[in-house]
This record gives C-alpha cells, sequence and structure tokens, in this order.
C-alpha cells in the first residue's frame, strides 16, 4: 500500500478519436511497450506496439500489462502467444459459415458462370481432406 501511495505516478490523458484504431500505420508510429533502456515506465493499452496482434481486443491491452509487468519486475515468464487465428483455415472456414447465416455454398443463388465454377470446384475436391473440412464447417 506504501508504494502505491508514495511510489506509483500515472498520468492520465484523453482518449484519440475512435478513427485512430484504423489509420495506416508501421511498427514504428507506436511506442514499444517497454521502451530500450527504460527501467521504471512503460506504455500500456492500444497505442503501445505489440508484435503480431491487433488493437481493439481486450486482450491487446492486457498483454502490454503483463509484458510491462514481467519485464520491468524482472519476472521469468512469457506473455501468452497471440492466437494465430489467421493461419488456421478451420477458423476461417467457422467464420465464412456464420457469414452466411449457416446456408451452405451450394444453396446460394449464384449466376451461371460462379454456378459452374463452383460444381467443378466441388468435383476436383471430391473424397478429399478439403471436403471433409468444408461439410465438417457446413460450407458444403
Amino acid at each position: 500500500m506504501a508504494l502505491a501511495q508514495k511510489h506509483a505516478n500515472t498520468t492520465t490523458c484523453y482518449m484519440p478519436y475512435i478513427t485512430a484504431f484504423f489509420m495506416p500505420r508501421n511498427d514504428t508510429d507506436r511506442p514499444k511497450v517497454v521502451p530500450d533502456g527504460a527501467v521504471n515506465f512503460a506504455f500500456l493499452g492500444q497505442f503501445a506496439e505489440v508484435a503480431r496482434d491487433t488493437i481493439f481486443t481486450t486482450e491487446y491491452s492486457m498483454r502490454t500489462g503483463m509484458e510491462t509487468v514481467y519485464t520491468l519486475c524482472d519476472v521469468n515468464r512469457g506473455v501468452p502467444e497471440v492466437w494465430g487465428s489467421v493461419y488456421d483455415v478451420r477458423c476461417l472456414l467457422d467464420a465464412t459459415a456464420k457469414l452466411q447465416d449457416g446456408r451452405k455454398v451450394t444453396e446460394m443463388k449464384l449466376p451461371l458462370i460462379e454456378r459452374k465454377a463452383l460444381g467443378a470446384a466441388l468435383r476436383k475436391v471430391k473424397g478429399t481432406d478439403i471436403e471433409k473440412l468444408l461439410v465438417a464447417y457446413g460450407i458444403i
């Protein structure tokens, strides 16, 4: 308690406009959570740079706090890895099915050329693991 009352210092600031989250940027636009050489300060929240993560999530803000504590307090523990759903075809198929409100691709009203292309693609994947995934996730 004495540490919090006598030695902790927090500076508040205004929130940026909501569009700030969606502005183009690169990895040098935001400060590192714990800048090189820092021993008693860090940047927390959505506007500190965390590799391989997307802002606007609770996990992002929590990860900056964890990284701060682990780094500045020399805790021998790693920050949990960002879940790589963008690379998991099962997540993409599940999201696709949900975006279609559970309707299968074969039930969609498509123009003739797209319908023919879909039929050809489905014939190509017949009996493969791809077909099993498409069926398992309700795509076909």
